[in-house]
């Protein structure tokens, strides 16, 4: 197998598609309901606008208080991977908790409810687990 092909089904499998490439790291966020990291969304989209690689990691909680974890990466050379794992969601049905991936062409701001100075990631023109998804 080539080597390219080794490390990328090697990260692939590991949840880390994007590390492959150097590039900005957005850090990890931890966001209990109401909370919002405006510094970490910013240092994503800056960094894909600009057509940098970047990674960011959140972990979101349901209204029950059980994490939802996200990755998203960008590396300009290939695509945006979006990961969220929804194992630990206690009320969700057995076939929900999984691990979902997408790989997706492009990415736009998705405001936040009713307050326009919040927003997540939308992602559309996807492949894996489905043609579009989303980042809180």
């Amino acid at each position: 197998m080539r080597p390219l092909v080794a490390a990328l089904l090697l990260a692939i499998s590991c949840g880390g598609a994007a590390r492959l490439t150097p590039g900005i790291d957005c850090g990890t966020t931890d966001e209990r309901l109401g909370s919002y990291d405006s510094t970490a969304r910013d240092c994503v989209w800056n960094a894909y606008t600009k057509g940098e690689a970047v990674h960011w990691a959140l972990r979101a909680y349901t209204i029950e208080g059980d994490p939802i974890v996200y990755t998203l990466a960008f590396d300009p050379r290939y695509e945006l991977v979006v990961t969220r794992d929804t194992t630990a969601d206690r009320f969700a049905g057995a076939a929900n908790q999984r691990v979902s991936t997408y790989r997706c062409r492009t990415m736009t701001k998705s405001p936040q409810g009713q307050d326009i100075s919040r927003y997540g990631f939308l992602m559309t023109n996807c492949t894996g687990d489905g043609t579009t998804a989303s980042v809180p």
